[in-house]
């Protein structure tokens, strides 16, 4: 457990280097990324939704399992939402969204703990079944944010987004959830060996369940405060957003075979990609380059991620080390 925790806090340090590193080398390149009202107001305010969405992806993956669906599960309960709000106010429409997002995770959890569909399979059939439903109910047109939601998605406190303290406490719980709680012991327990933790006495398959709860509750944060700050949302919106979200967990240091991650590597690899995100486009530097480089940061994780792991692993090794007595003579 020691080694293990060492190599989180070496891994953590690497992701925070980088994070140095990326966000001097845009600076050097375009100056006015050094403005704190630009770090605050754009750099931070951007990557809201993805790392909402990555906190309980990051246990999902830790237990094995994935969620493709979190994208189209987070657009659907913000269209729901809106349509209650526009008929029936802010506060329907707020319930409405925490319910849809809620029983879609539910009906992801039930359908790979209880029904033993695999994750992959099971979140790919949703996610297009999230996207036919929005696309339905919305007849392709677009829909509009209510108060609720432009004060979520643009009001400041002290000079910051409301969306980036929300964020903050949202990552508090989180960190203690997987890496302080019975929860978070029985989450990695799955990860490891999901047999042996039934055997041992755990429900997995409820603690399972609620994993992709918690991923509809945080899609329904990440839906009031993007609607909030794009105004008008169309059903097509978050058919990619998962990519973006599991990218940010594996470059957090969570294994995608599950079993080992760490939250507090989840929120400075948020971070990462919200700096190189806004900071490429600042740059003026073409989509198809910033995809380029997003994808050469995270090789380059993986690859400090495995070079430690394995440092780590020769330290785990016991040393044969020699005792009093006599050394054995060879057969002849």
């Amino acid at each position: 457990m020691r080694v293990e925790n060492k190599l989180r806090i070496d891994f953590n340090a690497a992701l925070v280097f980088i994070l140095i590193i990326s966000f001097f080398l845009i600076a050097n390149q375009n100056p006015a990324f050094l403005s704190g009202e630009y770090i605050i107001s754009v750099v931070l305010k951007n990557a809201i939704e993805i790392g909402f969405l990555a906190l309980p992806m990051t246990i999902i993956i830790v237990t094995g399992g994935i969620d493709l669906s979190c994208g189209n599960m987070m657009v659907l309960a913000s269209m729901l939402g809106g349509i209650a709000a526009a008929k029936g106010g802010s506060l329907l429409g707020i319930a409405v969204t925490f319910l849809v997002g809620c029983a879609c995770g539910l009906l992801n959890g039930v359908i790979i703990a209880k029904i033993k569909v695999p994750a992959m399979v099971t979140t790919l059939a949703t996610m297009y079944l999230f996207l036919g439903i929005a696309r339905g109910i919305s007849k392709g047109v677009s829909i509009y944010s209510y108060p609720v939601t432009d004060f979520l998605g643009n009001a400041l406190v002290f000079g910051i987004p409301i969306q980036v303290y929300i964020y903050i406490i949202w990552a508090v719980i989180f960190v203690t959830i997987l890496q302080k709680s019975v929860y978070g012991r029985i989450i990695f327990a799955i990860g490891r060996n999901e047999g042996a933790a039934r055997y041992s006495g755990v429900n997995t398959e409820i603690a399972v369940i609620k994993a992709y709860v918690l991923e509809g509750v945080m899609a329904g944060f990440a839906a009031l405060t993007w609607i909030g700050r794009f105004t008008s949302l169309k059903y097509d919106a978050g058919t990619n957003l998962h990519m973006k979200v599991i990218t940010v967990v594996v470059l957090g240091g969570t294994s995608i075979l599950g079993g080992y991650g760490d939250m507090k590597g989840t929120i400075i690899a948020t971070l990462i990609i919200a700096v190189l995100n806004s900071g490429l486009t600042v740059m003026g530097m073409p989509v198809d380059a910033q995809t380029i480089v997003q994808g050469t940061v995270l090789l380059i994780s993986l690859t400090v991620y495995a070079l430690i792991n394995m440092q780590g692993k020769r330290k785990k090794r016991p040393k044969l080390q020699e005792s009093g007595g006599e050394k054995m003579q060879p057969l002849h």
